[in-house]
């Protein structure tokens, strides 16, 4: 058997490696460690169990248990914002091409009615799904109570700076959101309705405090002028 450990360079495709392993033309007992976990990291990716891995590279179980441990520590993450922008982008940008791709299907003229639908179906699956994996990780809205909520918690905590009509925009946001992504539930409906209505109680009741500071008012600037 001809050794043609020394000859592989990092470039080298593991997959190159491991049907040379398969093969006979390389020993697994001369593999460098590096290499081995690499090769160990593709057979864990395609569903060899532990035992079947340890004789394919003519290593012990301990062996490669160890190899995995450090191969799940080295592919570790930790949080990172960074990290979780660029993740949630590029699921974003699959899940829609994955979407694309389906409904360009749909309209091919060869596809037949009940394909055509079908692809029709899968897209919008995807879409939807995609938009409930974001509004689990806070990227769109998922309680519009919160949501409702959350506005008059800011305008309680600015002591009035934002107005009413930033509210009223705010809500259209909200709507605007929910009418793009398909999320424009009954229940959304519902909670927007109320949330206007409770903005029309304080707009009115805004109103009322400052009529009836008026006289008060009145009476202060005559008893000040009577004074002087």
């Amino acid at each position: 058997m001809v050794d043609k450990t020394e000859s592989f360079e990092q470039e080298t495709p593991i997959l190159a490696v491991i049907q040379d392993i398969r093969d006979g033309a390389v020993d697994p007992r001369t593999l460098t460690k590096d290499l081995r976990q690499s090769c160990v990291e593709v057979f864990i990716a395609e569903g060899y169990p532990e035992v079947q891995i340890a004789q394919i590279l003519h290593r012990s179980e301990k062996t490669i248990q160890r190899d995995i441990q450090e191969i799940r520590t080295r592919n570790s993450v930790k949080p990172n914002v960074e990290f979780v922008q660029q993740f949630i982008g590029d699921v974003i940008k699959k899940g829609l091409s994955h979407h694309d791709y389906l409904v360009r299907i749909s309209n091919v003229r060869e596809t037949s009615d009940s394909d055509r639908i079908q692809a029709r179906i899968s897209a919008w699956r995807i879409l939807n799904g995609l938009i409930e994996r974001l509004q689990g990780l806070g990227y769109l809205p998922l309680r519009p109570k919160e949501i409702i909520g959350d506005l008059f918690h800011h305008t309680d905590d600015q002591n009035g700076e934002k107005s009413f009509q930033e509210v009223h925009r705010a809500i259209n946001d909200v709507i605007d959101v929910a009418n793009q992504c398909g999320t424009m539930t009954p229940e959304l409906q519902e909670n927007v309705k109320a949330l206007q209505q409770r903005i029309e109680k304080a707009e009115i009741m805004e109103e009322v405090d400052k009529l009836s500071k008026q006289p008060k008012e009145v009476k202060e600037e005559s008893h000040d002028q009577q004074t002087y």
